[in-house]
């Protein structure tokens, strides 16, 4: 009996489809470093995983495999994809969290913030050291707005090997805190400026993902003809793609934007700037490596580099 007519059989997960989620798993998992032990992944801390994926998602992903599943292939498919959704929602999870312990040493360490004093409306809020503005109350955007004004932020360089993607260095997350703060004209709970870096810097939300050795890989070769379920998938990594692109091009300046498309032709690049050759590659180069960090080793790290290139070419 395989895992597909095991499940159409008893209407829910049995030994051959845990065993099958317990493969995926651990397969999936190693495309998120952010979430991986300090010990790495040993088959006790999988088995926990898979315990938390089950508690979670057992019933919509049985429903949703019930549904759409027709053959073992295609149960593997819609399951991978479950799996790496959940996974994408921790791994958000663990960056949200680490963005805040970076602000929060950054408003800590920094002797132009501080924390209102007990005695004081708003205790406990942060504010521009020196300053006694009542504690803020108006639309998030102006504050966003002032945190996308802070320009030469600088993301620190990136690798596979790290276990999250930095969101700047700590001079730009001082500089963008300073401004926000400004703006407020008062004092914010530290929540709300994690709120306003999120919108500032949402590639922190963006999980990192590295591609998996050969031996494992996962890729699946859809063909001519999609079924139902394999359109389903598509469609949404489409999607998502578009998604991720979008906010990319969000953080470039108006000038990186207008260069995107012809990184790879420094002559272009120099009559459109009207700058020197050196400088034409140098520009192109330092655009490539922030692509580089920002679009990160996804699978869909191609998709979303062309979506990025598409969105620029046409003035979005």
């Amino acid at each position: 009996m395989s895992a597909y007519e095991e499940l159409r059989e008893h209407r829910r997960f049995g030994p051959l489809c845990l065993a099958l989620t317990f493969r995926l798993l651990g397969e999936e998992v190693r495309r998120f470093p952010a979430l991986t032990p300090e010990q790495g992944w040993q088959p006790a801390e999988l088995e926990d995983l898979l315990g938390e994926f089950l508690v979670d998602r057992i019933k919509p992903v049985t429903a949703n495999l019930l549904a759409l599943a027709t053959d073992d292939d295609s149960l593997g498919k819609l399951l991978r994809t479950s799996i790496r959704r959940w996974l994408v929602d921790r791994a958000r999870t663990t960056a949200v969290g680490a963005l805040r312990r970076a602000l929060e040493k950054v408003l800590t360490t920094n002797p132009v913030f501080e924390q209102v004093p007990a005695t004081e409306p708003g205790a406990g809020r942060w504010r521009l050291a020196g300053t006694s503005g009542p504690p803020w109350g108006g639309k998030f955007e102006h504050l966003v707005e002032a945190a996308r004004g802070v320009r030469n932020v600088k993301i620190p360089k990136w690798s596979s090997e790290t276990r999250r993607a930095p969101v700047a260095d700590a001079a730009s997350i001082a500089a963008v805190a300073k401004a926000v703060l400004a703006a407020a004209g008062g004092s914010l709970e530290l929540g709300q400026i994690v709120v306003v870096f999120l919108a500032r810097f949402p590639v922190v939300l963006d999980p990192v993902v590295v591609s998996l050795d050969s031996d494992t890989e996962t890729e699946v070769d859809l063909g001519d003809e999609l079924t139902p379920e394999e359109q389903v998938i598509a469609a949404e990594q489409e999607l998502e793609a578009a998604v991720v692109a979008a906010e990319i091009v969000g953080m470039l300046a108006p000038r990186e934007r207008k260069i995107v498309p012809y990184l790879d032709n420094p002559r272009a690049i120099q009559a459109l700037l009207g700058i020197g050759r050196s400088q034409a590659y140098q520009r192109a180069k330092r655009l490539k490596e922030k692509l580089a960090q920002l679009i990160g080793d996804s699978g869909d790290a191609s998709a979303v580099a062309r979506e990025v290139i598409w969105l620029c070419k046409n003035g979005r």
